[in-house]
């Protein structure tokens, strides 16, 4: 038998080859166990550090389902929280419909069930019907599945939360004194217990019941520290509960009060969601006034300007983001549907599939980069819009007829593919462009000052008929005068809808009518837009 000898550079060549395959594996091995880390040092950093957790998440690659296969659905979930508690909330929706689609997919079903639970809360406060009670409905199926008991019993929870979105208090009082000691007794995770009495205490704020809110805020306070309590949960609610009362001061002109709970709110600021750091802003610049001390007042109020101005800068970059999300979302269906189609037929329609795709993803793309050019320019020119509000009124119809647009490009593209579960994440993005469009509204001068100066005769019939109404009070009076619905007027005062029905709910105790649904009627007969 004859031996070749092999040279001394083939050896060294053959040594490297299998030296960078054997590299090349084992990093690639290690990176995705480390990537899979950083969704539960995410799910750790949460707790005490919403930025950090972010920071974690976003380390994590693209495409995230190759390096944190199986966790896709708990990465989204986990955003979703962090995004929240960060007050980015024009990213949230989004971020919960993805956890979702791959919570189902993954068989996860506590991610699938929280992920539901969120999305009815979230959606809730725009469409009171079976769209929002459909995520609670599969909130349970899923907490079901997984034999999560104590979930089951923060789904309990909800109808008598949704009462407290709705404003009927005694109602809701009603469902959870029912249940109080049910809550009470999950020692497991005393949440149930504080979230119970978070809606009671706020309940009674609301019911002008001191006694009753004091003892079950009392009570609340008793859970301060409580090992199964995550710590943001309890400064959050009960930075919201000293905004509350508050309110309830200011209302009643007892400023001391008022000034007394505003300090201690002023311990968790970073908590407040965008409404309550409005708020915030707002009674300290109401309360400051009462005093005299006008310019306390003015600071606050500028502070709220500034906060306001950087909110809509916010809510501008979230709905920009929400084209390549979409570009993303159709990318990954279009991957998927290539790997299932292997024969003549199923290549014909994927081809008129891809075709339809991308001219549409050409299209979307054109508009979208049209719509940034547009919302730089109107950024920097909104301020000569002043005593012209019927131009105000354009531009949201313009806003309108993007999302139309935008809906109806969605739907074709769920008409050419067939695929029923894809048209469904389809549509919920359009949900989510939907529920966040952002206002248009200048705000280099108060609004409040806007108006008046666009129908002085109103203004000053309502300031003289009613002198304890405040500023942001009279003019959501102007607009439902001219005819405008709630969802509008949240619109115009870049506001929630609940905060908008909050407000009509504390006018009309104030100009004593025993229903918020009177003040429409009472305004038409009472006062004119313009002298007879």
């Amino acid at each position: 038998m004859i031996y070749l000898q092999k040279s001394p550079t083939y050896y060294f060549n053959l040594s490297f080859l299998l030296f960078s395959f054997l590299q090349f594996h084992h990093c690639f091995a290690q990176n995705e166990k480390d990537y899979i880390r950083y969704v539960d040092s995410a799910n750790v950093a949460l707790h005490y550090d919403a930025y950090r957790a972010l920071i974690y998440l976003d380390s994590i690659p693209k495409p995230i389902e190759k390096f944190i296969a199986g966790k896709v659905g708990k990465y989204y979930l986990l955003k979703g929280y962090a995004l929240d508690r960060s007050r980015q909330q024009a990213k949230v929706y989004q971020n919960y419909i993805q956890a979702l689609r791959y919570a189902k997919a993954e068989n996860d079903f506590d991610t699938a069930g929280n992920a539901s639970l969120e999305l009815f809360t979230n959606l809730y406060f725009i469409k009171k019907d079976t769209t929002a009670q459909k995520y609670l409905d599969d909130a349970e199926k899923y907490f079901r599945r997984a034999k999560n008991e104590g979930k089951l019993v923060e789904v309990n929870q909800m109808p008598a939360y949704t009462k407290f979105i709705s404003k009927d208090y005694n109602e809701s009082n009603k469902l959870l004194l029912q249940n109080l000691d049910r809550y009470r007794n999950v020692t497991s995770d005393k949440y149930y217990h504080l979230f119970a009495l978070y809606l009671l205490t706020s309940n009674y704020i609301h019911l002008n019941e001191l006694n009753n809110a004091n003892s079950y805020f009392k009570e609340f306070k008793s859970l301060k520290g409580d090992s199964t309590i995550d710590a943001y949960n309890f400064d959050s609610f009960e930075n919201e509960l000293h905004i509350c009362m508050s309110k309830l001061h200011l209302d009643n002109k007892n400023i001391d009060s008022t000034l007394y709970y505003l300090s201690k709110a002023d311990n968790t600021r970073n908590l407040m969601t965008i409404i309550s750091q409005g708020e915030y802003y707002s009674f300290y610049a109401e309360a400051y006034k009462e005093l005299g001390e006008i310019e306390k007042s003015t600071l606050y109020l500028d502070s709220l300007k500034q906060y306001q101005e950087n909110v809509l800068q916010d809510n501008i970059d979230a709905s920009l983001e929400l084209n390549t999300i979409l570009l993303d979302t159709e990318k990954s269906l279009q991957k998927k549907d290539t790997t299932i189609k292997n024969n003549t037929f199923w290549l014909f329609t994927l081809v008129a599939f891809l075709f339809a795709l991308i001219t549409t993803a050409i299209y979307l793309h054109s508009r979208n980069k049209q719509r940034a050019r547009i919302l730089s320019t109107q950024k920097r020119d909104l301020s000569t819009l002043q005593g012209k509000h019927e131009k105000l009124k354009v531009k949201n119809i313009e806003l309108e007829s993007y999302i139309v647009e935008i809906k109806d490009k969605v739907k074709k593209i769920a008409i050419n593919k067939g695929d029923h579960t894809q048209k469904d994440e389809i549509r919920n993005l359009y949900r989510n462009i939907n529920a966040e469009s952002s206002n248009l509204l200048n705000n280099d001068e108060t609004h409040y000052n806007f108006l008046r100066q666009v129908n002085l005769y109103f203004f000053e019939q309502i300031e003289a008929g009613h002198p304890n109404l405040v500023e942001s009070e009279i003019l959501i009076c102007y607009y439902l005068k001219l005819g405008f619905k709630n969802k509008e007027i949240a619109l115009f005062l870049n506001r929630s809808v609940r905060s908008i029905e909050s407000q009509r709910y504390r006018i009309s105790s104030k100009v004593n009518l025993e229903s918020s649904k009177l003040l429409v009627t009472y305004l038409d007969s009472t006062y004119s837009v313009s002298e007879t």
